[in-house]
């Protein structure tokens, strides 16, 4: 199985302090193309960006314009309350979660129908609770159900210990995914958290199996989520393990390290650069 730059997105994280139309125009200078699929973990998340015209349909728009596909869309601070699904799980939080959650999925199906995810502990809070709980009380189950309805699939996200002590490992995953079974809820893995658990890319493959259907591909210090060069990670056994497990799906370059926020193409285009060496052809396309 060949890795090819095409199967490369990025987001707009680390674009924070700049307006969305400066974010296209760097990525189209960063990548050395018009038609790249971009990933948009926060591309239409007015919470990620100082641009006052900022919203789903201004996004769509310009993203059309520009020749970008949305592939991803992370709802972080977009929604109406910030509810935390590893509550105690009262009535009215249920109500407010279940209500900021239904004006979300109407809003993405209006963006990009079938292709838009969440990652759900973003969404709702990060999930940070005391003690493991059961899936009724973090309301899981409830989002997936809604996200079936529009067609929307649904990434369970990957964190590490100081975001949410829900998902921290692999088995956690798992667990989640297979108690819900549905086709609309599958796993982001970052490769992050995965390094800092001491975890490799090649057992979340073991373990999620067909379940695994994106990856933030980002180095780190542990922490940091920082262009290839920046971290300590071994870039080649991530992409060796999705060579072996003949993994197609999106590559994602979530670069949002703090260091890079002044000046971010720079430090995009240098990662664009040492990707291209390890992988195995292709381009932005």
């Amino acid at each position: 199985m060949k890795l090819l730059m095409s199967q490369l997105a990025a987001t707009n994280m680390v674009y924070k302090k700049f307006s969305f139309d400066y974010f296209l125009d760097s990525m189209d200078q960063a990548g050395g193309s018009t038609d790249w699929n971009y990933m948009g973990a926060a591309i239409i998340s007015i919470c990620m960006t100082d641009d006052p015209n900022m919203d789903c349909q201004y996004a769509k728009k310009n993203c059309q314009r520009w020749g970008f596909s949305v592939v991803y869309s992370d709802a972080r601070g977009k929604y109406i309350y910030a509810i935390n699904i590893a509550g105690t799980g009262s009535t009215i939080s249920e109500i407010k979660l279940l209500s900021s959650i239904r004006n979300l999925l109407r809003q993405q199906w209006n963006w990009s129908a079938h292709r838009c995810c969440f990652a759900l502990e973003d969404l709702t809070g990060t999930g940070r609770c005391r003690k493991v709980i059961s899936m009724e009380e973090i309301l899981m189950e409830k989002l997936t159900r809604h996200a079936e309805k529009y067609g929307i699939t649904l990434m369970y996200e990957n964190l590490n210990e100081r975001e949410s002590p829900l998902a921290t490992t692999r088995f956690d995953q798992f667990r989640v995914v297979k108690d819900i079974d549905s086709p609309n809820l599958k796993c982001c893995v970052d490769t992050v958290p995965v390094a800092y658990t001491g975890e490799t890319l090649e057992q979340y493959f073991e373990v999620l199996g067909d379940k695994l259907a994106h990856i933030h591909l980002n180095d780190g210090r542990p922490f940091g989520h920082m262009k290839w060069g920046d971290g300590f990670q071994n870039l080649d056994e991530h992409l060796n393990a999705m060579r072996k497990y003949n993994y197609k799906g999106t590559i994602t370059m979530e670069m949002a390290n703090g260091a890079y926020r002044l000046d971010p193409e720079p430090h995009y285009r240098a990662n664009i650069e040492t990707l291209r060496k390890h992988f195995d052809g292709g381009e932005l396309v």
